[in-house]
C-alpha cells in the first residue's frame, strides 16, 4: 500500500509523550492566520462557531463550559436544546456578544464576525483548515492548550491514533483499489476531486487506496473526461452526491459507476475526531470487508 505520510504510529507515540503536561496560564497559542492570542485564564463560557469545535469541546471533556453553539446537524446530540447564536455560515455577532463568553472558537473573517469580536475585546481562536490527520491532532491540541485540558486534548490525539492504527492493519498487505473522491453537488457540473494536500486523499491511501488524482492539489474542479480516462474503481463522496455520479450519463463507463461502488462518506466526519470512522467505512467499501 503506498505510504507518502508520516506513519501515524510514531505520531501518536510524539503526542503520548507530553501527555504529563498541564497548562499553566497566561497561555499563547497560534490561529490560523498565524497570528497569536494570549489567554490570562482558562476560558469557562464558550461559543463554538462549528460543529468541528462544539465536538473537540465535547471530546475533551467540557461540554459543559459551551454557553451557546451555532446551527449545524453535525453538532454532537448531547448538545441538544443548547442556545444558539444563528446558522454557522452567518453566526450572529450580536448574540454571541450578549452571552458574553470567554473564548469563541470558530468565527471568521469571511462574514466579519471575528474582526467584530476582536473588536469588542473578545478572545476568538480559529485553528487552520484540516488538510490531513496531523493537522487535526495539531487543533484539538491547539484548542486544548487554550482551554487549559491540554492533557485532555493529548489523550483525545492519542485515542484517534490508536483506532486508525487498528483500522489499518486489517488490510496492511493486501493490494491497492484505484480510488478517487468526488464532490459533485450538481449532477451536471464537473465535479471537484480532493488531490495531495487534502484530508481525503490521506485517508484514501490509509484505507489501501490510489488516488488517482493524487497529482493534483487541493480540491480542483476536474472534467468528466478526465475521470472517464483515469477510471476509478471506487469513487467516495457525500451521501446527499451519490445519485448525482450514479445518474449522470457522462460516467457510465467508469468502472465504479458501472459497478455500484460509489459510497459516501460524509465531510463532517471525514474532518472530525470521527475520523477513524470514516477510515473505517473506507477500509470496507474499497476492500469488502469489515476492519
Amino acid at each position: 500500500m503506498p505510504r507518502n505520510f508520516a506513519p501515524i504510529g510514531l505520531t501518536a507515540l510524539l503526542v503520548l509523550a507530553v501527555a504529563s503536561l498541564a497548562v499553566a496560564y497566561p497561555v499563547t497559542v497560534t490561529d490560523d492566520r498565524g497570528q497569536e492570542l494570549a489567554l490570562e485564564t482558562a476560558p469557562l463560557r464558550i461559543v463554538a462557531v462549528g460543529a468541528l469545535y462544539a465536538e473537540i469541546v465535547v471530546d475533551l471533556g467540557i461540554g459543559d463550559r459551551l454557553i451557546a453553539i451555532a446551527d449545524s446537524d453535525d453538532n454532537p446530540a448531547s448538545l441538544d436544546g443548547l442556545a444558539s447564536v444563528g446558522p454557522t455560515y452567518a453566526p450572529n455577532v450580536e448574540l454571541i456578544m450578549g452571552f458574553d463568553p470567554d473564548i469563541v472558537l470558530g468565527a471568521t473573517d469571511w462574514g466579519g464576525e471575528r474582526p467584530a469580536l476582536e473588536a469588542a475585546g473578545i478572545p476568538v481562536l480559529t485553528t487552520p483548515m484540516l488538510t490531513s490527520i496531523s493537522s487535526l491532532f495539531n487543533s484539538i491540541r491547539t484548542i486544548g492548550t487554550a482551554l487549559g485540558v491540554e492533557v485532555q486534548s493529548t489523550l483525545l490525539a492519542g485515542r484517534i491514533a490508536t483506532d486508525i492504527i487498528e483500522a489499518e492493519a486489517a488490510i496492511l498487505d493486501t493490494p491497492a483499489i484505484s480510488a478517487t473522491f468526488l464532490y459533485a453537488s450538481s449532477p451536471d457540473d464537473p465535479p471537484y476531486t480532493a488531490g495531495a494536500g487534502a484530508i481525503e486523499h490521506e485517508l484514501i491511501l490509509r484505507a489501501g487506496g490510489d488516488n488517482v488524482f493524487a497529482d493534483v492539489e487541493g480540491f480542483p474542479q476536474i472534467s468528466f473526461e478526465e475521470i472517464i480516462a483515469r477510471n476509478p474503481d471506487v469513487i467516495f463522496t457525500a451521501p446527499s452526491q451519490i445519485e448525482n455520479i450514479l445518474a449522470n450519463p457522462l460516467l457510465q463507463a467508469v468502472s465504479a459507476v458501472d459497478a455500484g461502488r460509489v459510497f459516501g462518506i460524509k465531510a463532517s466526519v471525514v474532518a472530525s475526531t470521527r475520523v477513524a470512522e470514516a477510515l473505517r467505512a473506507m477500509i470496507e467499501a474499497l476492500h469488502d470487508t469489515d476492519p
